[in-house]
């Protein structure tokens, strides 16, 4: 026995994940302060799975002394803004831990018990550490909200952010934060980590109000006429929601920017019709594993090289829909776009000239051709 079995009982655990998340949410739906309050459903799942991946991320490391990870102390702050109580809390943070042990228990079972028993002080010190991280969070995040008053701000924003408020919850938090709840806003999501504290200040400065959630920070003013708030947020990157209409819709565009955010282009302001094609195909994807021959002909059967081509050619082409553009841009006499468009023609039955052919090829094909 040895380290290869630990790590080997440990991918046991992490293919049971499925399992121990609905077992969380099962206990955790009897449990006083979250079935039906403040923190939705969608956050729990997301959080626990992320706890789930750090307890095995740390137990994979030698001594269970993984890097450090900012999980920890933003769940315990999020939790204590949220209004959830230290007793609730701590109670969560315990069902993550029998459940943990449950999923390794049943892991071991019945070959590597031993190996279990051998690591118990390490998934003791993973346990300690966590508890340790997510508690200290938590306390110090309710002192702080109780010395500078912040405790009906912050929950006004999180009723908003979480989604699910009823129209009266609505009003009463936009009451809170001064807010008209029928105002048109727009809305700014960047990553926590790379918003500093000297932007935030400026961003105050132009009468932003701010949420944190998690990783990413949400910012939202509202809507000046055309003034476009990007460009007077030079040197901030992530996404744009242009229209939000009422502080009621703030949570459906958070989510969407979380989204977007995730598959748009880094280092720059991007909006929903940049990221459009790219979310689509995401999601494209993932309904038609298994089946993509039935919208792409015989793509597989090309080589390498000619998909990068293909790939290459027709992303280019889509843009513009111009075959003297695409031959500028690339490089190449417009016969040789004319031939390339009409190959792939004949491999996959797409003429990307006809708007639901385009649309097929723009969803499907990868930006990295050796994908499908």
């Amino acid at each position: 026995m040895g380290e290869s079995t630990w790590l080997n009982l440990l991918e046991r655990v992490r293919r049971d994940i499925p399992t121990l998340l609905g077992d969380f949410m099962e206990e955790l739906a009897d449990l006083d302060g979250y079935s039906g309050g403040p923190v939705p459903r969608d956050d729990l799942e997301r959080t626990a799975l992320q706890a789930f991946d750090l307890f095995l991320e740390r137990l994979s490391a030698d001594d269970g002394e993984a890097a450090a990870s900012d999980f920890p102390g933003s769940l315990g702050r999020r939790r204590a803004r949220q209004g959830i109580r230290i007793g609730q809390f701590t109670e969560g943070v315990r069902i993550n831990f029998r459940l943990l042990w449950r999923a390794l228990h049943r892991a071991a079972e019945p070959d590597l018990v031993g190996e279990l028993v051998s690591n118990g002080e390490r998934v003791l010190n993973v346990v300690e550490r966590y508890a340790t991280e997510v508690q200290a969070a938590f306390i110090d995040e309710t002192q702080i909200m109780a010395q500078f008053h912040r405790t009906a701000r912050e929950r006004a924003l999180s009723r908003l952010f979480a989604g699910g408020a009823d129209e009266a919850e609505v009003r009463g938090a936009a009451e809170v934060l001064g807010l008209a709840s029928d105002e048109t806003y727009e809305l700014i999501t960047a990553k926590t980590a790379e918003v500093p504290e000297a932007m935030r200040a400026s961003l105050s400065e132009q009468a932003a109000l701010t949420y944190e959630d998690g990783d990413l920070l949400h910012l939202f003013r509202r809507r000046r006429g055309v003034v476009d708030w990007p460009l007077a947020s030079r040197g901030l990157a992530g996404v744009h929601i242009a229209r939000v209409a009422g502080v009621g819709a703030l949570a459906p565009a958070a989510s969407l920017a979380r989204d977007v955010l995730r598959v748009a282009e880094p280092g720059r302001i991007v909006t929903l019709r940049d990221a459009f094609a790219p979310l689509m195909r995401e999601r494209v994807r993932e309904r038609v594993e298994g089946f993509e021959h039935e919208l792409l002909g015989d793509w597989r059967r090309a080589t390498s090289d000619e998909r990068q081509r293909f790939s290459e050619t027709l992303h280019v082409f889509m843009r513009s829909g111009s075959v003297q553009e695409t031959a500028d841009r690339l490089f190449l006499h417009r016969n040789t776009v004319f031939k390339r468009l009409r190959a792939f023609e004949a491999l996959t039955g797409l003429d990307v000239t006809r708007p639901r052919d385009a649309a097929i090829a723009l969803l499907l094909l990868p930006a990295d051709p050796s994908v499908l």
